[in-house]
């Protein structure tokens, strides 16, 4: 690794290679110690950056959850058309995309979003007694459920699902399915492509596509 870096590089390079030992042996395998050797930094560079474990493995987390928001930009990206004149294909963009792809990333398909998992299973025993934990743990969790709550209650208001249907109630649902499908994935090896299926049978019962 070259000697002189930027400092934001750096700090990136030390929370991939925790990425990388988290991926190899979990959270057993994280120290100070073993990110600088991992990261091929100094341990005084290392807690440059991070006072301690916790510090170090809460930034992975964060950026974990960063590379997951990207992933779901590519994905609605790479499902459109060259955009017309009149408009971008951003603005092509449904709710019913933007939620699918979001909770797909929450299926795990990828070290990131498994990492984040397994990071964040790791502290949720410590949500109720500090709120930076919890906050980094909940962040966006409201407006998923938001995105499924409108999505939900447009395809009630359309008739394409059951006037008793609770959108929020099902929204909540299908929130949790994914986070908790997700969980086996990243946590004990289940199938993202089973996962998926599984998620999208739900999908069509509560949120069926328009066509």
């Amino acid at each position: 690794m070259p000697r002189h870096t930027e400092p934001g590089t750096q700090k990136a390079t030390i929370t991939d290679a925790v990425g990388r030992l988290i991926a190899r042996g979990g959270l057993e395998s994280v120290s100070l110690r073993a990110a600088a050797t991992e990261a091929g930094v100094s341990m005084g560079q290392v807690q440059h950056y991070f006072a301690t474990k916790d510090d170090m493995l809460l930034d992975t987390l964060r950026r974990s959850y960063a590379a997951m928001e990207r992933h779901v930009h590519e994905q609605l990206s790479a499902g459109q058309q060259t955009p017309s004149e009149e408009g971008s294909a951003e603005d092509d963009v449904s709710e019913r995309d933007v939620l699918v792809a979001v909770l797909d990333q929450l299926l795990a398909p990828d070290r990131d979003t498994q990492n984040a998992i397994r990071i964040g299973t790791a502290f949720a025993v410590r949500a109720r007694q500090d709120a930076r934990v919890a906050a980094v743990l909940t962040d966006g969790d409201a407006d998923i459920v938001a995105l499924a709550t409108s999505v939900i209650a447009e395809g009630v208001a359309a008739g394409r699902v059951a006037a008793s249907v609770d959108p929020e109630l099902a929204a909540r649902g299908l929130f949790a399915l994914a986070t908790g499908l997700g969980g086996q994935v990243a946590l004990y090896g289940a199938s993202s492509a089973d996962a998926r299926e599984v998620l999208h049978h739900h999908l069509a019962l509560v949120a069926p596509t328009d066509e």
